[in-house]
């Protein structure tokens, strides 16, 4: 991972600009705003959870390769990151069978940059892999979305807080092949029944794209 100045990008091409150097076989996973106070998440697909300050990261060049975040050990990758400011808020990690479980951030004890990471949620084969980890508080609503297109959209507070050294609960019921792929938080609604995906946006408000 990697820290740029916004004014890095302040002369945009029409094809863009180069972000970051990526080594063959690696992949860009997510992007940030922050302003040098952020807490930086990182997660991995075996259930664990690397927490540092931003301050950690120094700012680099456009087109440097970045530093470690997180070590990883074999067959596992960096599956989400989360930064942020909030710490009257939660960790809600996901897995690709339908299970989560919320924690809070405090639970998560400061470590260095690129360590292993302490366990955020058991990961086994019932449950699946972590796929996602949002910070979230109880006025968010979660909008899961399966690879085979359903959206489910629950209420935060509906989950119950769990220690980290836990497997979590059943967050929606998956048919035969279908698995998680995208997460979401948005603001909570008190409005029941399926969840519709705008198609226009003629308020200006956000959107979900799929």
């Amino acid at each position: 991972m990697k820290k740029t100045s916004l004014e890095e990008f302040s002369h945009p091409r029409k094809n863009g600009i180069a972000a970051i150097t990526i080594e063959e076989y690696d992949e860009l996973l997510d992007a940030r705003l922050t302003d040098g106070e952020h807490q930086i998440i990182l997660a991995k697909n075996s259930g664990f959870v690397v927490r540092f300050p931003e301050a950690e990261i120094r700012a680099m060049g456009r087109t440097a390769m970045g530093v470690k975040g997180i070590t990883l050990d074999d067959g596992e990758k960096c599956i989400s990151m989360v930064t942020t400011k909030r710490f009257d808020t939660a960790l809600l990690a996901v897995t690709d069978n339908g299970f989560g479980k919320r924690s809070r951030v405090e639970d998560y004890r400061l470590t260095r940059r690129g360590a292993r990471g302490v366990i955020t949620l058991k990961a086994h084969e019932k449950i699946g892999a972590l796929v996602g980890l949002l910070d979230v508080n109880d006025d968010d609503d979660l909008i899961i979305i399966t690879t085979n297109g359903i959206v489910n959209r629950q209420h935060v507070s509906d989950i119950r807080l769990t220690g980290r050294n836990t497997s979590g609960v059943r967050l929606v019921r998956l048919m035969a092949g279908d698995m998680i792929s995208a997460l979401a938080r948005v603001p909570k609604s008190d409005e029941e029944g399926d969840v519709e995906l705008p198609v226009e946006d003629p308020d200006g408000q956000i959107d979900l794209f799929v």
